[in-house]
């Protein structure tokens, strides 16, 4: 007699494991070239180059513009 049995067996559930976690372990190793700063040391922090700290206070300065314009909008409408 043949079992049907549609049940995964403790054989799938490593493969899947092992599955998910290679998955899990490639998607960690693989980073994009390039650095990431965080802005909101930018100004305190030692060891962000200037350059960085320039273009973070363009970035902040364009972000209040925004909201300056955006509060604007709001009041006279």
């Amino acid at each position: 007699m043949q079992d049907n049995d549609q049940r995964p067996t403790i054989k799938d559930v490593i493969i899947i494991i092992l599955g998910v976690a290679l998955m899990v372990c490639f998607l960690i190793t693989v980073k994009s070239e390039g650095r990431y700063y965080d802005c909101g040391m930018a100004e305190w922090h030692p060891d962000i180059p200037n350059k960085v700290k320039e273009e973070c206070r363009r970035l902040h300065y364009e972000e209040w513009k925004r909201q300056q314009e955006e509060s604007k909008k709001s009041i006279s409408v």
